[in-house]
């Protein structure tokens, strides 16, 4: 019984000191901000996602005036660089007939290729300093 304890002691420690990384390990973000129109309305409810070259993407939702702002994990902003970035219509559907149905095909939509990160033809560069406002007007 001896020889179990001293061998469980190096595991209990391993437990203990945790398996992930610490906040050093967490990637460097900076401030990302911006609106999205559509035929130069604000669009809301529209998920916006930023796909770096490399390591973690970043995602953000518009309000009702379009704005937006990013997130890597708990992060707030995304990874300096060169960004693919898709955008698609989010929220919930409403039922048919409804009041929140007619208000709702209002808002415009967006084309499914803003969607696809090959055929978004979106992109933006994230600099890892200064302000990062990038706005984003769809057809």
């Amino acid at each position: 019984m001896r020889n179990y304890s001293l061998l469980l002691l190096p595991l209990i420690t391993v437990l203990i000191s945790g398996c992930g990384g610490g906040p050093d390990d967490a990637p460097q973000t900076v401030v990302v901000t911006g609106t999205v129109t559509m035929k130069g309305n604000p669009v809301s409810d529209a998920n916006v996602v930023f796909i770096p070259k490399s390591g973690p993407s970043a995602v953000g939702s518009t309000d009702a005036s379009g704005k937006y702002s990013l997130k890597t994990g708990k992060a707030t902003g995304a990874i300096p660089g060169s960004h693919t970035v898709t955008i698609t219509s989010g929220g919930e559907i409403p039922m048919p007939g409804t009041e929140e149905a007619k208000a709702e095909q209002a808002k415009p939509m967006i084309p499914a290729s803003y969607g696809d990160p090959k055929k978004s033809g979106l992109s933006a560069e994230v600099q890892d300093s200064g302000e990062n406002v990038i706005d984003f007007k769809l057809n």
